[in-house]
């Protein structure tokens, strides 16, 4: 009995022995698999303008350093303009609307087929707006103190929703009015703005636009990249100033 009790002892550790080292072997085999597995990342602009341009990037690290990943990209909205098959793709907003969004999505080729979806497929999405544009907020002639502050609080309202943007203070002189008047009046604005609303004063520009018939201040709002207008004067040459108050 003790013969055979020990046979059946030295079966059941060969067994374990033979099981363990399957098991190794197994995870060794998935290890060294995962090592030639890459890690696929993208990406993308934050935003853009409609009709402008998006651009998409795919980045693989890491992976079978052999393997020349191939590219094969589509887009949910826009048209692919140039990139197909490399790891950059342009696509054209054109046509699309302000208030949609375009995803990407690449899928990389070349790998072996056990890496994961990670490792292969990534997408990366935008939001599409709508183009910047200088935005006449308010225009007055001849106003009370009151009246006038009124309309230069609803001005610095427009301005706190949008902190990146400029305030254009565009003043004209009446065509009787004596010289200096339309100044006097961006100034007067200006100061209201900076001293009693707490504006900073890099983000008042005032501009003197001639004249017109009547005495008149318009308002403007300005986001960053967009020109300002062009002062509509019946006559004497525009000047621009930034404020120093």
């Amino acid at each position: 009995m003790r013969v055979k009790e020990r046979s059946a002892c030295m079966m059941i550790v060969v067994a374990m022995i033979l099981v363990g080292s399957i098991a190794i072997g197994s995870a060794q085999e998935k290890q060294d698999a995962r090592s030639n597995c890459p890690t696929l990342k993208m990406d993308c602009s934050s935003q853009v303008s409609v009709k402008n341009t998006l651009s998409f990037t795919a980045a693989v690290q890491g992976g079978d350093a052999t393997v020349s990943p191939t590219y094969n990209w589509t887009v949910s909205a826009g048209t692919i303009e140039s990139g197909q098959g490399t790891r950059t793709i342009q696509v054209s907003t054109a046509g699309i609307d302000p208030r949609s969004t375009v995803t990407a999505t690449v899928e990389v080729g070349g790998f072996d087929r056990s890496c994961g979806h990670g490792s292969n497929v990534a997408s990366c999405s935008a939001p599409v707006v709508k183009k910047a544009e200088a935005r006449k907020i308010d225009e007055y002639g001849k106003l009370t103190p009151k009246e006038e502050e009124t309309r230069l609080d609803k001005f610095i309202i427009e301005l706190n929703l949008d902190p990146t943007a400029l305030g254009y203070i565009v003043s004209y002189n009446a065509r009787t009015g004596r010289p200096g008047d339309a100044q006097k009046a961006a100034d007067r604005a200006s100061i209201y703005l900076i001293r009693k609303r707490g504006l900073e004063v890099s983000r008042v520009v005032t501009v003197t636009g001639g004249s017109r018939e009547q005495p008149t201040v318009e308002l403007w709002l300005i986001p960053p990249g967009v020109r300002p207008p062009k002062p509509t004067a019946e006559s004497l040459p525009a000047s621009t100033t930034k404020t120093n108050n």
